[in-house]
């Protein structure tokens, strides 16, 4: 069973966090706060937070779908 709050932020954190959200690959700033819940209250523990792979997956691709990396990594696709 799931428990709904609710939660007060001043409009800088909250555009902050969204933006953080948004760059980092995470559908909706729920997802980004619940997955930090996760990673503080069970950092000890071998789990993984249900969308890190995903916000790590989407994130990554920002970064990598660049013209600049294609041209930096283009000398691996070379067959000698």
């Amino acid at each position: 069973m799931a428990v709904q709050i609710s939660l007060k932020l001043s409009e800088k954190m909250f555009s902050s966090a969204k933006y953080y959200a948004e760059s980092r690959g995470f559908d909706t700033l729920q997802d980004l706060i619940r997955e930090l819940l996760r990673e503080k209250l069970f950092e000890n523990e071998a789990i993984g937070g249900r969308f890190t792979s995903i916000a790590s997956e989407a994130s990554l691709a920002k970064l990598w779908n660049t013209k600049e990396e294609d041209k930096a990594w283009a000398h691996l696709q070379k067959v000698t």
